[in-house]
């Protein structure tokens, strides 16, 4: 009987979470073509990275196209970390490795604050003008109307999304 209560408990506590990610529905309403997979950190979904730790990000694209990288913060800040840059199909991780600095490569480093950030990766078939978008703190619905916005400039448009939790 213990085993058929925790059962219960995680079953319940599970519906209450909050659902990341884009929706079956939403897809629908949105659009959506199956052109990313695989979007994940390199230590998987959800991994675990210490603050200052390098993180990247592999996908897979079906076609070429546009992607932009965004984040959203634990304290709901969100950034654009890359915007309209232009692959072909196949295997990608970001940050490319054409992305270079003075130092080096480019890398995206882990900063406070810590928890769950998540990554949203868009494709579109051709560049998109959005300058306002994805900036400051944005709630849950907001992300999801500016992603909206934003895809509705092109034909071929496709959303995935990834988190890694930051710690200490």
């Amino acid at each position: 009987m213990r085993f058929f209560s925790v059962l219960l408990l995680t079953a319940v506590l599970a519906g209450c979470a909050p659902r990341l990610g884009v929706s079956d529905a939403q897809r629908a309403e949105w659009g959506l073509q199956p052109v990313i997979s695989g979007f994940a950190p390199d230590r998987g979904a959800g991994g675990k990275y210490k603050l200052r730790e390098r993180a990247f990000f592999s996908f897979t694209l079906s076609r070429p196209g546009y992607v932009t990288l965004i984040t959203v913060d634990p304290d709901t800040t969100t950034v654009v970390l890359e915007r309209n840059v232009r692959l072909e199909a196949g295997a990608h991780t970001f940050p490319l490795k054409a992305d270079v600095t003075a130092q080096g490569q480019a890398t995206y480093l882990v900063l406070p604050p810590t928890g769950t950030s998540r990554f949203r990766l868009l494709f579109t078939d051709v560049p998109v003008s959005a300058p306002g978008l994805f900036r400051g703190k944005l709630s849950p619905e907001e992300l999801d109307q500016q992603t909206q916005a934003y895809l509705s400039q092109a034909a071929v448009r496709d959303v995935a999304e990834t988190t890694l939790e930051a710690v200490q």
